[in-house]
């Protein structure tokens, strides 16, 4: 495994980033505030790109325009008598852009040999923090696990695009096939502990696409085999569904608490788009459509923010932010759909976007970890497909000799 062979750092930066991921878990603060992981990643940012600059992408264009539009937003509502603390949720987009540029600033450049050791150590704590606190599956005593989070929600929130930085990490080779499964099987145990129903449902949906073993040189080149993997791993998942279905429909899960909170979703008041806030805009006039309520006025309308990526981005910024935003992550999807394939996209939006249809996922940094990451390694996968069709098409180019 090739996630432990890179701990001699070539740069501070790598350094910084290794150490600021592997403390995405660790919570001192209260939510909403600077946590540790925040101020390493940001001197991690403010080093890589004084040095390398902002890459010119179009993603980057579109992130730029609704961080600072955001901050234009909430300013005004400031301005005219607004709560300065709605501010926080602009300076967060800020705060993102900036670092999920100079991550994939770094790794377009170096690769994701300083992202693993911290996403490992990151797992290591997290499920350490669960195991020390303590979690129950059958009794509700305990209550829902947090590990060293502020809540359980982001607890499930880190699950998600955990399961979704090991699938990038083991198709680029850094992490051995039964080590990526260990690493899954540990994102499910914290979505479980968490009883995050999102996080659970985003989970469970992708990981059997995510098991699926990736291509080697060898298989690439032999059908057999190809055809072989495939046939097997499907096999698994089909004998895998059918075998949950069988015993959850002979009961045997009925003690455990997150089957019992899966069940009660359709019964939950919560659980609802409305619930959600999904629909605060439409208390608003048709400019406040347009061009957003702001955060506090969202606040004050739903009782809470909008729990949800995309709807939040539409209610506090209105249809001009969400098309922003929704800019980037269609070239996100679509870069990752050439680089990777549907699967392969699948896997690394699936958990993030299914989990963010209930919860709001712009401010959690490990998103935008992800986000950088995967976009880089697209970046990388992409040129190099490049390269090697025009040196064939400079192989297969007739030579004109000048002899008469």
């Amino acid at each position: 495994m090739r996630a432990f062979s890179v701990l001699k750092f070539d740069s501070i930066e790598g350094l910084l980033l290794t150490l600021g991921v592997a403390l995405l878990p660790v919570y001192i603060f209260s939510s909403g505030g600077i946590q540790p992981t925040h101020m390493i990643l940001a001197m991690f940012a403010m080093v890589t790109l004084l040095r390398k600059g902002i890459p010119a992408e179009i993603w980057v264009v579109f992130l730029a325009a609704i961080s600072f539009y955001s901050f234009f937003v909430e300013s005004f509502y400031t301005i005219a008598g607004g709560n300065p603390a709605s501010l926080m949720s602009s300076l967060f987009f800020c705060y993102n852009f900036f670092l999920v540029t100079a991550i994939y600033t770094y790794c377009r450049r170096c690769g994701l040999s300083a992202l693993v050791p911290g996403v490992i150590v990151a797992c290591v704590i997290a499920i350490l923090a669960v195991s020390v606190t303590g979690v129950s599956l059958q009794e509700s005593g305990q209550g829902r696990a947090t590990g060293t989070f502020n809540n359980p929600n982001q607890l499930g929130y880190f699950s998600v695009c955990i399961l979704s930085l090991t699938y990038l990490f083991y198709r680029h080779g850094h992490l051995k096939y039964i080590v990526a499964v260990g690493m899954f099987l540990v994102t499910m145990f914290l979505s479980v502990a968490s009883l995050s129903k999102a996080a659970m449902i985003a989970n469970f949906m992708v990981v059997f696409l995510a098991l699926k073993p990736a291509k080697s040189e060898s298989s690439a080149n032999n059908k057999i085999l190809s055809i072989s993997i495939a046939f097997f791993w499907l096999s698994l998942v089909v004998f895998g569904a059918t075998a949950i279905f069988v015993f959850y429909f002979q009961g045997a899960f009925d003690e455990y608490l997150f089957v019992q909170r899966l069940q009660g979703i359709a019964q939950e008041n919560d659980s609802s788009l409305e619930s959600r806030g999904y629909f605060a805009f439409l208390e608003g006039n048709a400019i406040q459509i347009l061009f957003g309520l702001g955060a506090g006025e969202v606040a004050e309308i739903v009782g809470h923010e909008v729990h949800s990526t995309l709807a939040s981005v539409l209610n506090n910024n209105g249809i001009a932010g969400f098309l922003l935003f929704s800019g980037a992550l269609v070239v996100w999807a679509l870069n990752l759909w050439r680089a990777y394939g549907f699967i392969g996209m699948c896997c690394l939006t699936g958990p993030a976007m299914l989990y963010g249809i209930t919860h709001n996922g712009t401010r959690f940094t490990a998103f935008w970890v992800l986000f950088g990451a995967s976009m880089s390694m697209a970046y990388r996968i992409t040129k190099e497909r490049n390269e090697v069709k025009a040196q064939r098409g400079r192989l297969r180019k007739p030579v004109v000799s000048d002899a008469f």
